[in-house]
């Protein structure tokens, strides 16, 4: 019999015409050692112990339910192919691929204790950001987002950000559509950017993180992060779907000691359609574990599918939950945040977040340092509220 002692634990969400017990045997039989080959011989010690099992199924309705599957960790090899390993049983196979069901989405998973080891995960989190900066414990740290997307030169982001510094931003981030281009290449805009900080923190006396996007394909993106923390960059951001999760782990195995934006775009083409594809909150494990300090989580009043107060628990829960020898993730809100929503936001998720309103400061009317002082002043509002 296995267990968490010695298998990794994947749950589905099933819907199929079949019987769901039986699909559900299928699937852990046909993801870890298939059936054995000799009809004249009886199956080895080995063989049996790689098979995993079915640990659990909950049926809702006849043919829709939620099954749990063991996956023997003595499979893996996690000492060299961890992320690979895990992804290869959970996701790679035939796992969304069978005929035999009509819907299979990946809903979470656990690994024995011993096995979180071999992942990384945040070199910062929140604990280390806020004291980076200097915020109490009872307040968001205030960020933005380098808007519009693209078309900047160098000089016109540096002066962006000294105006977002001055005006009390303690995280700056590129956008994700800022690619590095021959107008607005990485090492001159960091550079820029880092004096135009400099600058700014002199004036205000307050640490800023600039976070520059470095995203590329993994046999580039080592060389990315280290131009760009030559150029004076105190933080990283990078796309785990464009340069791969794999990617985000050797950025932080690199022992840069600056935190790593994470940034999601592409887990909605991962896992809209409901009851398919892969789970966001697989995804949120999955950065955490791989080294990400900070990881989107939806916003309420915002503009992204997500923004509800059920998905937004649900991920901030696996942002913070208990993992052993694993940091804690800090949640971004982005996508749509903006002084008319920040409060309610605060209010669910508390003051451990990165609050990251793009051209919720960048467009306001009364211009970029007024916009910052919009949303100092809700937070200050919500800090408010917390001390009474």
């Amino acid at each position: 019999m296995h267990s968490l002692k010695d298998s990794l634990k994947a749950v589905y969400y099933i819907e199929t015409k079949k019987n769901l017990n039986e699909v559900a045997e299928y699937l852990v039989e046909l993801e870890t050692t298939g059936r054995w080959g000799d009809k004249n011989s009886k199956p080895t010690e080995l063989f049996l112990e790689c098979r995993g099992e079915v640990a659990e199924v909950r049926e809702l309705e006849k043919g829709k339910g939620y099954v749990s599957l063991f996956y023997p960790m003595k499979n893996f090899n996690m000492e060299e192919s961890a992320f690979s390993s895990i992804w290869l049983y959970m996701i790679g196979g035939a796992t969304h691929a069978i005929i035999g069901y009509e819907k299979s989405r990946l809903i979470d998973f656990e690994l024995p204790d011993y096995a979180y080891k071999y992942f990384p995960g945040p070199g910062w989190g929140v604990e280390r950001t806020k004291q980076f900066l200097n915020v109490p414990k009872n307040e968001p740290v205030i960020g933005t987002i380098v808007k519009p997307t693209a078309g900047l030169t160098a000089d016109e982001v540096a002066d962006m950000c000294y105006q977002l510094g001055i005006g009390g931003v303690r995280f700056i981030k590129d956008d994700e559509k800022i690619m590095n281009t021959k107008y607005c290449p990485l090492e001159e805009r960091v550079r820029k950017v880092a004096k135009a900080l400099k600058k700014a923190e002199d004036k205000v006396g307050r640490r800023i993180l600039y976070a520059p996007h470095i995203t590329t394909g993994p046999e580039n993106i080592i060389e990315f992060a280290d131009r760009a923390i030559r150029s004076g960059a105190n933080a990283l951001m990078m796309n785990m779907f464009a340069s791969s999760f794999s990617s985000l782990k050797m950025i932080r195995d690199r022992g840069y000691d600056v935190p790593i934006y994470a940034h999601c775009g592409g887990k909605e083409a991962f896992g809209r359609a409901e009851g398919q594809g892969v789970s966001p909150e697989v995804v949120v494990k999955f950065t955490r574990l791989m080294g990400g300090d900070y990881f989107r989580s939806s916003v309420l009043g915002g503009y992204c599918v997500g923004g509800n107060i059920l998905e937004m628990r649900s991920l901030t829960n696996v942002m913070r939950m208990e993992i052993p020898g694993i940091k804690k993730i800090m949640p971004a809100l982005s996508c749509g945040l903006n002084t008319n929503n920040l409060l309610n936001n605060l209010k669910e998720v508390g003051a451990d977040v990165l609050v990251l309103a793009g051209t919720g400061i960048t467009q306001h009317p009364g211009g970029i340092i007024a916009g910052v002082e919009a949303m100092k002043d809700v937070a200050n509002e919500y800090f408010e509220n917390v001390k009474k």
